[in-house]
């Protein structure tokens, strides 16, 4: 593609004035060694930077491979269709004055944009964005400063502001960047277009997102799922929306909050969410030097016992093991080290030691077939050779590549050439212990995401069935009963009753114990109108409890039709969970589940996915939830049938994807037993 490398470059709107960006960007292109052809245009003419300046893009005589647009948003509709005429094929618009503006002019004029681009097949960045930067072929075109070296992170921002700041701050970590790209508004190339384009990149190893919003979804998650298992990326999000508070029917909608779609997506697709910019460059900074943590086997070497035990602690939060030296290895480290120091693991080499005491401990973790990746910590001591012991690291990393190294040289003074040297040589150094452990926990849960992609692990489906359009929405309880039989999902027994005689009747078929609740598709919540009876056990109780629902209903639902009361079986006692789903604006439906019927809303113990989702998806799911203890047996209780609690799960998320005009859908509770699973109640509610 033209955009990571074109052989002819035009600047439009490029100025010879210093303190214009049309300036700026020529002089970056200039200055940072760009080998193309490059062209000002500008229809004043003249000469800007020794170059002659063309008085218009069909006044270059070739082939033009890509255009930058710097010229007051008016202008830009215009020159992007000359673009189009001239047969250029990606240009880059800095200029704003757009969507962002929130005017109705700006978003004409983003429009416009988008039809040019989409009548001529221009591939489209911005508008409103910083530029985009590709060190390996010298080209700056931005209004950002010269990035000196190329490396291998992809750096993707919604934010030009942001980015700058991440490349100034990157620039001390020695982290270096095959492509920088500023998408601003979006307009025409999005977040999915870019990292399909960073997915064939040969120079891209890792990517960094940096994202305000997501536009297509379900493209997003496919593309993730596809490129994580090879190349990890790491995404920081912000501005999300509070869909939960708009979607208030069901505890589902309640319960989705800010993050549920972000977090299933990471979740699913193995990306590395980080929810801070130091995170964030943490992550990055680490994937892209480090190879992969094999298994959560890991050492600590320290010279402070305090910094080995927070590393200790953090591995424990992290999910990572301090395993032990194999006896030999332990007995030759020993002879090593002295007497009182510990090979143990954490190991510590005492305040006094020096960079052979280091570079022996590190070389046998490097040998042990226990250990798959080490965490070395250092407090500057008086005696400290910070910059030696810096070059043992160095040096061991470089003789055994395949095992990641991390350090954690505190301090500030004493520390800081050390820490140059370290990341000047691709070992990434952090402030803290805590912080050097969960980036070895990273590079784990990345080796984890290669071994199987999202999407692989979804079986084939057949959709079983379909509402019709025409219904809208509480779904009755006769459609439902139909729905759920169709992806066998279990539901007790029940009917609709219209008078007392009836109910009676239905409750000897069924058999008390019997639940009565009223039917209706107005009324959605049931318990708070007094309209619901529990543990009826004779027709004696069930008649009152039928004329009780139906005036209950009458006088706090007026205008709600009312179809009777259900009567339904009332099931044996278990574990309550709800499972649920909700349709997202951006990511198509939410399945969630977690600990259900009082406690719901209370304790808020869920998890969600993208729908649908296999079998083994739902149960990393409930693995989430605080309450997974509850399902494998507390204090003599049998385990839970976890298998058909899945199994719900995994068949919902099919439902809800086959029948897309499904807004929101509960279960709750859902009654888990040792010997199967009965949704107790349901509800299904339509666009």
């Amino acid at each position: 593609m033209s955009l990571l490398h074109p052989a002819s470059i035009a600047v439009i709107g490029a100025s010879a004035e210093e303190t214009k960006v049309g300036h700026m960007v020529l002089k970056n292109i200039v200055t940072q060694g760009f080998k193309g052809k490059l062209y000002p245009v500008n229809p004043k003419g003249g000469e800007i930077l020794g170059m002659t300046v063309c008085p218009s893009v069909t006044a270059i005589d070739g082939k033009l491979d890509l255009a930058v647009i710097v010229t007051p948003g008016k202008t830009v509709p215009a020159l992007l269709d000359e673009c189009g005429k001239k047969g250029v094929k990606t240009v880059i618009v800095i200029s704003a004055g757009f969507g962002e503006t929130g005017t109705d002019e700006g978003h004409a004029l983003e429009k416009d944009l988008i039809r040019i681009a989409k009548q001529y097949g221009i591939d489209l960045v911005g508008p409103n964005c910083l530029g985009v930067i590709r060190p390996s072929i010298g080209m700056n075109a931005s209004f950002a400063e010269n990035v000196e070296r190329a490396g291998s992170i992809a750096l993707l921002s919604q934010s030009g502001a942001l980015a700058v700041a991440l490349l100034d701050a990157a620039a001390s970590f020695h982290m270096d960047f095959s492509l920088v790209v500023s998408m601003g508004n979006k307009a025409a190339m999005n977040e999915c277009d870019f990292l399909e384009l960073c997915r064939d990149d040969p120079e891209t190893k890792v990517i960094g997102l940096y994202l305000e919003s997501i536009q297509e979804g379900a493209r997003f998650l496919h593309a993730a799922a596809e490129i994580v298992p090879k190349k990890p990326i790491v995404l920081i999000k912000s501005g999300v929306s509070e869909r939960g508070k708009k979607a208030v029917s069901s505890h589902t909608g309640a319960l989705a909050g800010s993050d549920a779609a972000i977090n299933a997506v990471c979740s699913q697709t193995g990306i590395h969410r980080a929810h801070t910019t130091e995170e964030f460059l943490d992550l990055l900074r680490t994937l892209s030097t480090q190879p992969n943590l094999l298994t959560p086997h890991i050492a600590v070497i320290t010279n402070a016992g305090g910094p080995g035990i927070l590393a200790t602690d953090a591995a424990e939060r992290e999910n990572l093991v301090l395993a032990e030296l194999e006896p030999k290895n332990a007995d030759a480290l020993k002879k090593q080290l002295p007497a009182a120091a510990s090979v143990k693991n954490p190991i510590d080499v005492l305040g006094d030691a020096v960079a052979d005491r280091y570079a022996a401990a590190l070389i046998a973790c490097a040998k042990d077939p226990n250990i798959d990746g080490v965490a070395a910590l250092l407090t500057p001591q008086v005696m400290t050779p910070c910059a030696e012991i810096a070059q043992a690291v160095i040096d061991v990393h470089a003789k055994y590549p395949l095992m990641p190294i991390v350090t954690s040289f505190m301090g500030e003074k004493n520390v800081k050439a050390a820490i140059t040297l370290l990341q000047a040589n691709g070992v990434p150094n952090f402030s803290s212990p805590e912080r050097a452990v969960a980036a070895l926990a990273a590079l784990h849960t990345h080796n984890e995401s290669r071994i199987m992609s999202h999407e692989s692990r979804i079986p084939p489906h057949a959709s079983l069935f379909m509402i019709p359009d025409s219904v809208h929405g509480l779904l009755s309880e006769e459609k439902t009963s139909e729905l759920f039989k169709a992806y066998d999902l279990p539901l007790p027994s029940s009917a609709v009753a219209t008078s007392a005689d009836e109910a009676v009747k239905l409750a000897e078929q069924i058999g008390y114990p019997v639940v009565a609740k009223i039917s209706s598709p107005e009324i959605i919540h049931k318990t708070d109108i007094g309209c619901v009876r529990v543990n009826i056990t004779s027709s004696a109780g069930l008649r009152p409890a039928f004329e009780e629902i139906m005036a209950n209903a009458k006088k706090n639902a007026p205008k709600a039709t009312l179809n009777g009361v259900l009567i339904q079986q009332m099931l044996p006692a278990g574990d309550e969970f709800i499972v649920g789903a909700i349709k997202d604006p951006n990511f198509g439906h939410l399945v969630m589940t977690g600990l259900g019927g009082i406690y719901t809303e209370l304790f808020r113990d869920t998890a969600f996915r993208i729908a649908p989702i296999g079998e083994n998806d739902a149960y990393e799911m409930l693995q989430e939830l605080r309450s997974w203890k509850m399902l494998l047996g507390l204090r003599g209780k049998s385990q839970s049938d976890i298998v058909a609690l899945a199994k719900i799960i995994a068949q919902i998320s099919h439902l809800v994807t086959d029948c897309p005009q499904i807004k929101e859908l509960d279960l709750n509770p859902v009654i888990v037993r040792s010997d199967g699973v009965v949704i107790a109640d349901a509800k299904v509610i339509l666009e």
